[in-house]
């Protein structure tokens, strides 16, 4: 590849050894040149500067000498595209095998695992806190004027004077509880809180349906009985229709559930569920309700990997996304503490969580 010869040759006219420790290059890049950047990686490592032509000559007589005059940018991010090029091409000869043996779940769990190896040039860009003030100060003061841009409101005050609300861009948060305590009943409050404030909700329901939820949701806005609206009490008929026809003057509240998918969700679902309904926050009932894309046996390896995948979904998204998850014993048994290993299937959970809230009931009460 061409890349690759301009790529060393430009290392080795300008010495210059930052490319190589700044966008993390090792020999997977240099196909052509495995041995060559090797050389230069030892020679780099052994005596803390780059062979020079030379040495490097000496070592490869029959290696292309060009004048490169291509920006150090152009050159990593072309070196990158290079190599991602070569793993696709990878992937699908593998992908095509699988698929023509009728081995279409290990071809599925190939092409996922295959997206991890994809990478984009990076060069380290750090920040003098001390000295580039000008931007925390102006967030500060409009965040101090306009909170709903920054944060959501949870539906809880108590919630709400702790965390200072859901923040609208770096949000990974997980509610856990034991079975039976209201997991699913904190998080469609939550998410109505957040309809409340304009804004498009999404809910992925593992277990109820969209009738179901649409019914607590409305117990919920409302303040009408649950059980008079799911067993047809006629005594709230007409507060109940009158409700229903305001509800659209609040934000939209999208719900999908396995049936809508035709499987459990995966977290490519959910990037498809936010990009097409533009979604300003998600909610997700549960954890252990969603599906793994690579495949995972192991009930822990499962949970660690949905876990890593829907951290990367809120980066790339930039919307607050709270999820519940079971408890895999009562918070504070035992130890009398709270803490991440109290998480059923994975302590990863809560090590990729902003925050962690944990429910339990006190005389038969919710808190």
């Amino acid at each position: 590849m061409i890349i690759q010869t301009q790529f060393l040759n430009y290392l080795l006219s300008t010495g210059d050894p930052s490319l190589l420790y700044n966008n993390s290059l090792d020999t997977s890049f240099f196909s052509d040149y495995p041995e060559e950047f090797t050389y230069i990686k030892t020679h780099l490592d052994t005596y803390g500067n780059l062979p020079d032509k030379y040495t490097f000559g000496a070592k490869f007589p029959q290696f292309d000498w060009l004048e490169v005059k291509e920006t150090p940018r152009y050159l990593i991010d072309t070196l990158y595209e290079d190599k991602n090029k070569r793993t696709l091409a990878k992937t699908f000869n593998k992908v095509r095998e699988l698929l023509m043996n009728d081995k279409t779940d290990e071809a599925m769990a190939l092409y996922v695992n295959s997206q991890e190896e994809m990478t984009k040039a990076t060069s380290i860009q750090a920040t003098d806190i001390f000295r580039d003030t000008s931007i925390r100060y102006q967030t500060y003061l409009e965040r101090s004027q306009d909170y709903n841009k920054y944060f959501l409101k949870t539906g809880f005050h108590e919630i709400d004077e702790a965390l200072g609300g859901w923040d609208r861009y770096e949000e990974l948060a997980t509610v856990v509880a034991r079975p039976g305590v209201g997991k699913s009943f904190t998080l469609f409050k939550m998410a109505t809180a957040a309809v409340e404030q304009g804004l498009r909700v999404g809910v992925y329901s593992g277990e109820m349906t969209a009738l179901k939820v649409g019914f607590r949701v409305d117990t919920l806005i409302s303040h009408l009985s649950n059980r008079a609206i799911t067993h047809g009490d006629i005594s709230v008929q007409n507060e109940y229709k009158q409700f229903l026809d305001h509800l659209y003057e609040k934000g939209n509240f999208f719900v999908i559930t396995p049936n809508d998918l035709g499987h459990p969700a995966t977290i490519s679902d959910l990037r498809s569920f936010i990009e097409s309904y533009k979604l300003d926050a998600l909610f997700i009932d549960q954890h252990s309700l969603l599906e793994d894309e690579r495949r995972a046996k192991n009930p822990v390896e499962k949970a660690s990997n949905i876990s890593k995948d829907l951290k990367n979904l809120q980066v790339q998204k930039r919307i607050p996304i709270i999820a519940v998850s079971q408890s895999n014993r009562a918070p504070g048994e035992e130890t009398g503490t709270y803490d991440v290993s109290r998480i059923a299937q994975a302590d990863r959970i809560g090590q990729d969580s902003t925050a962690v809230l944990y429910l339990e009931k006190k005389d038969g009460q919710r808190i």
